[in-house]
Protein backbone atom coordinates (compact mmCIF):
# COMPACT_ATOMS: atom_id res chain seq x y z
CA UNK A 1 0.00 0.00 0.00
CA UNK A 2 0.86 3.21 -0.77
CA UNK A 3 2.46 5.99 1.72
CA UNK A 4 -0.23 8.44 0.42
CA UNK A 5 -3.08 5.77 1.20
CA UNK A 6 -1.74 5.16 4.65
CA UNK A 7 -1.86 8.61 5.62
CA UNK A 8 -5.02 8.80 4.32
CA UNK A 9 -6.64 5.85 5.94
CA UNK A 10 -4.15 7.24 9.58
CA UNK A 11 -6.19 10.28 9.35
CA UNK A 12 -9.60 8.89 8.72
CA UNK A 13 -8.64 6.64 11.87
CA UNK A 14 -7.80 9.50 14.04
CA UNK A 15 -10.88 11.22 13.12
CA UNK A 16 -12.36 8.67 14.10
CA UNK A 17 -11.12 8.28 17.53
CA UNK A 18 -10.65 11.98 18.20
CA UNK A 19 -14.22 12.83 16.90
CA UNK A 20 -12.73 15.90 15.07
CA UNK A 21 -12.42 16.74 11.46
CA UNK A 22 -8.60 16.66 10.67
CA UNK A 23 -5.94 16.99 7.71
CA UNK A 24 -2.97 14.63 7.33
CA UNK A 25 -0.78 15.99 4.57
CA UNK A 26 2.52 16.04 2.57
CA UNK A 27 4.63 18.88 3.32
CA UNK A 28 8.14 18.18 1.67
CA UNK A 29 11.38 15.94 2.44
CA UNK A 30 9.93 13.95 5.40
CA UNK A 31 7.44 16.26 6.73
CA UNK A 32 3.84 15.81 7.14
CA UNK A 33 1.38 18.00 8.69
CA UNK A 34 -1.34 17.25 11.25
CA UNK A 35 -4.25 19.93 11.16
CA UNK A 36 -7.19 20.20 12.88
CA UNK A 37 -9.75 22.01 14.58
CA UNK A 38 -10.41 21.86 18.20
CA UNK A 39 -10.39 18.47 19.28
CA UNK A 40 -7.73 17.06 21.62
CA UNK A 41 -4.32 19.21 22.63
CA UNK A 42 -1.45 18.45 21.37
CA UNK A 43 -0.31 15.75 23.64
CA UNK A 44 -3.24 13.80 23.41
CA UNK A 45 -3.17 13.69 19.51
CA UNK A 46 0.33 12.85 19.86
CA UNK A 47 -0.43 9.68 22.00
CA UNK A 48 -3.36 8.66 19.63
CA UNK A 49 -0.64 8.97 16.77
CA UNK A 50 1.63 6.64 18.72
CA UNK A 51 -0.52 4.37 19.54
CA UNK A 52 -1.83 4.17 15.59
CA UNK A 53 1.65 3.86 14.29
CA UNK A 54 2.26 0.98 16.81
CA UNK A 55 -0.10 -1.12 14.75
CA UNK A 56 0.21 -3.04 11.40
CA UNK A 57 -1.48 -0.80 9.62
CA UNK A 58 0.26 2.28 8.59
CA UNK A 59 4.21 1.34 8.77
CA UNK A 60 5.24 3.57 5.92
CA UNK A 61 4.47 6.21 8.61
CA UNK A 62 6.28 5.22 10.82
CA UNK A 63 9.46 7.05 9.89
CA UNK A 64 7.77 10.48 8.58
CA UNK A 65 8.09 13.71 10.50
CA UNK A 66 4.99 14.44 11.39
CA UNK A 67 4.23 18.19 12.69
CA UNK A 68 1.37 19.83 14.95
CA UNK A 69 -0.88 22.26 14.31
CA UNK A 70 -4.08 22.73 16.39
CA UNK A 71 -6.75 25.53 15.52
CA UNK A 72 -9.46 26.89 17.57
CA UNK A 73 -13.11 28.19 16.28
CA UNK A 74 -15.34 30.87 17.55
CA UNK A 75 -17.69 28.56 18.97
CA UNK A 76 -14.88 27.45 21.11
CA UNK A 77 -13.61 30.89 22.38
CA UNK A 78 -17.24 31.37 23.50
CA UNK A 79 -17.75 28.21 25.15
CA UNK A 80 -14.31 29.13 27.15
CA UNK A 81 -15.61 32.95 27.63
CA UNK A 82 -18.96 31.71 29.26
CA UNK A 83 -17.18 28.84 31.32
CA UNK A 84 -15.01 31.66 32.58
CA UNK A 85 -17.31 33.90 33.61
CA UNK A 86 -19.98 31.17 35.46
CA UNK A 87 -16.86 29.95 37.05
CA UNK A 88 -16.05 33.36 38.39
CA UNK A 89 -12.54 33.42 37.10
CA UNK A 90 -13.38 35.87 33.86
CA UNK A 91 -13.61 39.42 35.82
CA UNK A 92 -10.40 38.21 37.96
CA UNK A 93 -8.22 37.28 35.02
CA UNK A 94 -9.28 40.58 32.81
CA UNK A 95 -8.27 43.06 36.00
CA UNK A 96 -5.20 41.23 36.07
CA UNK A 97 -4.67 40.87 33.10
CA UNK A 98 -5.44 45.03 32.78
CA UNK A 99 -3.09 45.98 35.46
CA UNK A 100 -0.03 43.97 34.16
CA UNK A 101 -0.44 45.80 30.62
CA UNK A 102 -0.39 49.41 33.00
CA UNK A 103 1.95 47.68 35.01
CA UNK A 104 4.41 47.36 31.87
CA UNK A 105 3.48 50.49 29.75
CA UNK A 106 2.16 48.55 26.97
CA UNK A 107 -0.11 51.16 25.03
CA UNK A 108 -3.45 49.73 22.87
CA UNK A 109 -2.94 50.05 19.13
CA UNK A 110 -4.04 53.64 17.46
CA UNK A 111 -6.02 54.18 14.76
CA UNK A 112 -4.68 56.89 12.05
CA UNK A 113 -3.16 58.96 15.35
CA UNK A 114 -6.10 58.54 16.69
CA UNK A 115 -7.17 57.87 20.46
CA UNK A 116 -7.11 53.86 20.99
CA UNK A 117 -10.39 52.47 20.11
CA UNK A 118 -10.07 49.37 22.42
CA UNK A 119 -8.90 49.35 26.27
CA UNK A 120 -6.52 47.13 28.21
CA UNK A 121 -9.22 45.04 29.32
CA UNK A 122 -10.31 44.24 26.24
CA UNK A 123 -6.70 42.99 25.30
CA UNK A 124 -6.42 40.88 28.64
CA UNK A 125 -9.99 39.41 27.99
CA UNK A 126 -8.86 38.24 24.03
CA UNK A 127 -5.34 36.82 26.09
CA UNK A 128 -6.93 35.51 28.76
CA UNK A 129 -9.99 33.56 26.61
CA UNK A 130 -6.96 32.46 23.60
CA UNK A 131 -5.56 30.80 26.60
CA UNK A 132 -8.24 28.61 27.82
CA UNK A 133 -8.78 27.59 24.33
CA UNK A 134 -5.02 26.39 24.03
CA UNK A 135 -5.10 24.72 27.20
CA UNK A 136 -8.24 23.09 27.00
CA UNK A 137 -9.21 19.73 24.96
CA UNK A 138 -11.84 20.24 23.11
CA UNK A 139 -12.63 23.92 23.88
CA UNK A 140 -15.83 24.08 21.53
CA UNK A 141 -18.01 21.95 24.22
CA UNK A 142 -20.30 23.63 26.05
CA UNK A 143 -19.39 22.70 29.86
CA UNK A 144 -22.81 22.94 31.73
CA UNK A 145 -26.17 23.22 30.32
CA UNK A 146 -26.64 26.51 31.94
CA UNK A 147 -23.58 27.88 29.03
CA UNK A 148 -25.54 26.65 26.36
CA UNK A 149 -27.93 29.86 26.06
CA UNK A 150 -25.62 31.99 26.56
CA UNK A 151 -23.10 31.03 24.25
CA UNK A 152 -25.75 31.23 21.75
CA UNK A 153 -26.00 34.48 22.68
CA UNK A 154 -22.60 35.66 22.23
CA UNK A 155 -22.25 34.01 19.05
CA UNK A 156 -24.88 35.86 17.58
CA UNK A 157 -23.52 39.36 19.07
CA UNK A 158 -20.13 38.71 17.51
CA UNK A 159 -22.01 38.16 13.94
CA UNK A 160 -22.31 40.76 11.66
CA UNK A 161 -23.88 41.06 8.25
CA UNK A 162 -21.20 43.10 5.91
CA UNK A 163 -21.76 45.11 2.42
CA UNK A 164 -22.51 42.30 0.45
CA UNK A 165 -24.68 40.37 2.65
CA UNK A 166 -22.35 37.95 3.92
CA UNK A 167 -22.62 36.90 7.67
CA UNK A 168 -18.84 36.86 9.80
CA UNK A 169 -18.57 35.65 12.93
CA UNK A 170 -15.55 37.47 15.37
CA UNK A 171 -13.95 36.67 18.47
CA UNK A 172 -13.09 40.68 18.58
CA UNK A 173 -16.92 41.83 19.01
CA UNK A 174 -17.84 38.57 21.01
CA UNK A 175 -14.92 40.16 23.06
CA UNK A 176 -16.49 43.77 22.60
CA UNK A 177 -20.11 42.38 23.69
CA UNK A 178 -18.93 40.68 26.53
CA UNK A 179 -17.10 43.46 28.29
CA UNK A 180 -19.84 45.53 27.71
CA UNK A 181 -21.69 42.62 29.87
CA UNK A 182 -19.53 42.30 32.61
CA UNK A 183 -19.16 46.08 32.90
CA UNK A 184 -22.44 46.80 33.07
CA UNK A 185 -24.26 48.35 36.31
CA UNK A 186 -25.37 45.14 38.03
CA UNK A 187 -28.67 47.54 39.89
CA UNK A 188 -29.50 49.85 37.07
CA UNK A 189 -28.58 47.92 34.16
CA UNK A 190 -29.24 44.08 33.13
CA UNK A 191 -25.98 42.80 31.40
CA UNK A 192 -26.29 42.05 28.12
CA UNK A 193 -24.35 39.91 24.85
CA UNK A 194 -24.90 42.13 22.31
CA UNK A 195 -22.78 44.53 20.41
CA UNK A 196 -24.30 48.08 19.90
CA UNK A 197 -23.30 49.34 16.29
CA UNK A 198 -23.63 52.03 13.33
CA UNK A 199 -26.90 50.74 12.14
CA UNK A 200 -25.21 51.43 8.55
CA UNK A 201 -22.82 48.12 9.19
CA UNK A 202 -25.85 45.68 8.66
CA UNK A 203 -27.12 47.16 6.05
Amino acid sequence: MSRSRQAALLARHLAEVTGCTLKLGYDSGMQWNLDWTDGPLHEEMRAHLDAALAGHGYTEMRDREIRYWRSTSEQAWAARAIASRRKGTLAPAVADGAAYRRHLGVQPPRMGGQDPKHTHEYYALLSHVEELCETTAYPDRVDAPEDEPLVEQLLAAGTRRGPSGARTLSKYDMAEALLAAEQAPAEDQAPTLSVVRDPEEDR
